[in-house]
């Protein structure tokens, strides 16, 4: 599936506070070998470099789009490579003091595997963080979708359509990163109260990353009309501040023994 990385710098982004709220978690130290899993377009590894200016960064995604925006972003750091790999296979042992993850983990359906890649990757005693949006983490944008296929009558459009996503709650989580080998986890979630002006801005955020998936099981010319629909939804939302609604993410931070 390619990205959109213009949209996806250009929207409002609230994924980028909670990654903020997620580099205090993590703690990045001056000396840190740091790798950005799902590194994105590139804004938050660039301030993980800065702020690990002894160090290391290395931001891995699998997406070439992505990364061009990346590399833009991080011309001049001498302390920052970028690497087109999936997380499925990256092979890295014993080479980083921190993995940081911010809101990327959602995309890959093989969790465990690859929580025990990265547990391989952290040298003894070291970090992961991770942030996602969580189970469940927004009922009035599925009730939007489901609400868009049936007033158009889209149906026949996701016959045997299968999600991308894998979202875990607070529990499966723990217990995931116990399973690989991690300790003192802290594991939360966070509720993130969004306002937007105009059914406008919700579809265009919404159509940076949440909206891919349903947009391209269609055919070109039902796309818009789908994203007509899917507004339509998110008018029940409306108050005298705007458009609001909640996104719950998910948090964790742990230590390798």
């Amino acid at each position: 599936m390619k990205w959109d990385a213009e949209k996806y710098d250009a929207v409002k982004a609230p994924q980028v506070d909670a990654g903020r709220e997620l580099l205090g978690l993590a703690g990045p130290r001056e000396n840190d070998s740091i790798l950005d899993l799902g590194c994105g377009t590139g804004k938050l590894t660039v301030e993980l470099a800065r702020l690990a200016l002894q160090g290391r960064v290395t931001g891995l995604d699998p997406s070439p789009e992505m990364l061009a925006r990346a590399r833009e972003a991080s011309a001049g750091l001498g302390n920052l490579r970028l690497l087109e790999l999936p997380a499925q296979t990256m092979e890295f042992d014993d080479e980083f003091d921190l993995v940081f993850s911010n809101s990327a983990l959602q995309w890959i359906r093989e969790q465990e595997d690859v929580t025990n890649r990265v547990c391989r990757s952290l040298r003894k005693g070291g970090r992961i963080a991770v942030q996602m949006p969580a189970k469940n983490f927004c009922t009035e944008f599925f009730d939007a979708v489901d609400g868009a296929v049936s007033t158009l009558g889209y149906e026949r459009f996701f016959l045997g359509w299968q999600s991308p996503w894998r979202f875990l709650a607070k529990e499966e989580y723990e217990a995931m990163l116990a399973q690989a080998g991690f300790r003192s986890s802290r594991v939360y979630e966070r509720d993130y109260r969004l306002v937007f002006n105009t059914t406008s801005e919700v579809v265009n955020w919404w159509s940076s990353a949440g909206l891919r998936p349903y947009l391209a099981a269609l055919p070109e010319t039902g796309q818009e009309h789908f994203k007509e629909a899917f507004a339509e939804g998110f008018e029940r939302c409306r108050t005298d501040k705007g458009i609001e609604f909640n996104f719950r993410r998910l948090f964790a931070f742990a230590r390798k023994e």
